[in-house]
């Protein structure tokens, strides 16, 4: 299809805004002008495919999705690890990955029934049942099976968890929140931040309590409920949370 210098132009400029911003409301002026308009959107469209990206429309904002692998805007690990220097090896990474998770699973109770701005989880939360998860999936892997099973380095993860302290002196010394893989409230920060710096959370740094905005609730919506890999990891994080839960109340 051929389009238009001023349709290319609408779509360039959205689509360059939507990599700056990751997400626009309808509403938003440039968003309007180039939905008003069947081939700017298209142009837009094809940009994004060319891009390795795509355009997902929750009906309320335009979301970038950037593809894992053929996207010349994702990132592999040693990429990442450029960016965030504070991510020091890819255990870490794999750790954020689960704590990112363990949030997303809180949240993501009842697709009909998300409560924008009601809904939270606290830093000492998401610990605690981090915590839970690898001691409860440690339990399991006495040979490694759990790991083959469900693709995740447990032994790994849980070595590195449990030798980190809470927070680190300064931490304490400053009660305030700063992102690194040395502590357990730096790798849960570390993981919220990404989740900002996509605008689907805002982090209460006073109350180090993180609310979701109802962007995340479209993602994951529109794409999360879509991803076997989301739906089983998911599916294992309540199940494992709800046994040692069990557990507990029995030991009472």
């Amino acid at each position: 299809m051929n389009y238009s210098l001023e349709q290319l132009q609408q779509a360039s400029r959205l689509f360059f805004d939507l990599l700056r911003r990751k997400v626009i409301s309808l509403d938003d002026p440039a968003a309007a002008e180039c939905l008003q308009d069947n081939g700017a959107y298209d142009a837009l469209q094809y940009m994004a495919k060319e891009g390795g990206c795509r355009i997902m429309n929750s009906g309320h904002r335009l979301h970038l999705l950037v593809n894992p692998l053929g996207s010349g805007f994702a990132s592999n690990f040693t990429q990442l690890r450029n960016k965030y220097s504070r991510i020091e090896r890819k255990t870490h990474l794999h750790i954020i990955n689960i704590i990112i998770l363990v949030f997303l699973a809180e949240m993501d109770q009842d697709e009909h029934h998300f409560k924008p701005g009601q809904d939270s989880m606290s830093y000492i939360q998401i610990s605690d049942q981090v915590s839970s998860l690898f001691q409860a999936w440690i339990e399991m892997d006495s040979e490694g099976g759990f790991s083959r099973q469900w693709r995740l380095d447990i032994q790994a993860m849980h070595k590195v968890w449990t030798s980190l302290y809470m927070q680190t002196k300064s931490q304490e010394e400053a009660d305030s929140l700063s992102r690194g893989a040395s502590s357990r409230i730096g790798l849960i920060h570390e993981g919220m931040k990404l989740l900002e710096e996509e605008h689907l959370v805002f982090i209460s740094e006073n109350e180090k309590r993180i609310f979701p905005r109802e962007e995340l609730y479209e993602r994951m919506r529109y794409l999360y409920h879509d991803v076997d890999r989301y739906k089983e990891l998911k599916a294992l994080i309540g199940r494992t949370l709800t046994e040692k839960e069990g557990e507990a109340h029995a030991a009472h």
